[in-house]
């Protein structure tokens, strides 16, 4: 009876396919393999295209070591990721006052939510929670889509998407244990606050437009040779903005950060900036 009970089990599990071609995740099937490619514990491994969606949290904090294990590795190109809603969800806590940076972050360690390699392009990760995974929220070099994801409480950082072909748009990182974002490409309507580190890292070639910054432990935005406009960043401990390279700036909110409103090489700017209410220089 009990093997009975272990194949039903083994049956279900493996039978992710959805009746809309969606090939399901879940706690459940994670111990068998959720489907082809993929042999079971974490993490759940993607090494086929396609479209693949959470149909429960996954929890990664109760296995040895859990600030190391990574949830979802992507090895694929052409691959779909809905969180659909649910968490994947690690070890680590960061602490310290509310309406202000975190002041530490533990266990910290190589745990990864969602992990896509550099070889994998063409890839989308949306519509859900990562909290306190020991590394990152979410990691991407080959240039992902990554969009209405809350990555809260992870120990090295939020969102990690450093590709030119990037695309982040409204998503949250808030109280992580490093920079909120380090990014590059279009990076749009987002929120980055109250991380230990800097509120958004802007790599090369970044555009960033209209994402709300504030109350970070580090500067609120380093801008190296990108695109900043209509942004809002307020009372970060460091420099607002800390330019270098040949930046363009526009349309910007910078008043109330520690260190003063900018730092660096001034931008060439296409609409006027403002530092509190005046001009910034």
């Amino acid at each position: 009876m009990k093997r009975l009970l272990i194949c039903l089990l083994f049956l279900s599990a493996s039978s992710a396919m959805a009746v809309d071609g969606v090939i399901e995740i879940n706690q459940l099937c994670v111990q068998f393999g959720c489907f082809d490619g993929d042999s079971g514990g974490f993490p759940v491994t993607i090494t086929n295209s396609g479209s693949y969606r959470l149909t429960s949290n996954l929890d990664v904090s109760s296995l040895p070591t859990p600030e190391n294990v990574s949830a979802i590795n992507i090895s694929s190109n052409l691959v779909t990721v809905d969180l659909n809603g649910f968490s994947i969800i690690g070890p680590t806590v960061c602490t310290g006052p509310n309406n202000a940076p975190v002041d530490s972050c533990t266990p910290t360690g190589g745990g990864i939510g969602v992990n896509a390699s550099s070889s994998a392009r063409n890839v989308e990760i949306k519509n859900g929670y990562i909290r306190g995974m020991g590394g990152a929220g979410v990691t991407c070099t080959g240039g992902c889509r990554v969009s209405h994801i809350v990555a809260i409480e992870n120990g090295v950082l939020g969102i990690s998407n450093s590709n030119e072909d990037a695309i982040l748009i409204n998503n949250i990182a808030r109280r992580n244990g490093g920079d909120g974002f380090f990014v590059a490409g279009q990076v749009d309507n987002n929120i980055s606050s109250q991380n230990l580190g800097r509120g958004i890292f802007a790599n090369p070639g970044s555009r960033l437009t209209n994402n709300n910054i504030q109350q970070n432990g580090g500067n609120g935005v380093r801008c190296f040779t990108c695109s900043l406009s209509n942004n809002i960043i307020l009372s970060n401990d460091g420099f607002g903005v800390d330019y270098g390279g040949r930046s363009v700036a526009g349309g910007n909110l910078i008043d109330g950060n520690d260190l003063g409103e900018i730092n660096g090489t001034a931008p060439f700017e296409i609409a006027p900036n403002r530092c509190g209410f005046a001009a910034c220089p």
